[in-house]
């Protein structure tokens, strides 16, 4: 079930010499989201390990309302993933299209930084397709 994580707008500073927004902070907007979504099921910290295809679909120019949408997409030992979707909205017509999507791998950590079982930090209020992974 995807859920929105963040809501921003793009501006001048955060694009590159081309005019467009500039790929690195975009990612770490969807780190920072995918970060949200990891947090909502688990009560342990956990580290960005991966990100996996990662798609730039279209460019993003200043001004720009965005959406990042989240969804749990595999619960393992010690890991979780994450598909990350980033949605702009049309100025005219209000209809969101996709411009980058990813698949954010994070590790859940102990307090010496060390890999830890996910079922033992799972929160009791996850939802049922999370639940329904383990």
């Amino acid at each position: 079930m995807k859920v929105i994580s963040i809501r921003g707008r793009v501006f001048p500073t955060d694009l590159n010499h081309a005019g467009t927004v500039f790929g690195g902070w975009l990612m770490g907007q969807m780190d920072k989201a995918a970060s949200i979504a990891i947090e909502d099921i688990l009560i342990s910290p956990a580290v960005t390990a991966a990100v996996s295809d990662m798609n730039f679909l279209r460019p993003v120019y200043s001004g720009a309302i965005f959406t990042i949408y989240t969804e749990i997409v595999k619960v393992g030992n010690s890991s979780v993933k994450v598909a990350v979707d980033v949605q702009i909205k049309c100025r005219e017509t209000h209809d969101e299209y996709s411009v980058t999507n990813a698949t954010f791998t994070f590790v859940i950590v102990d307090e010496n930084k060390k890999p830890r079982n996910v079922r033992e930090v799972l929160r009791d209020d996850i939802a049922d397709y999370i639940r329904e992974q383990l």
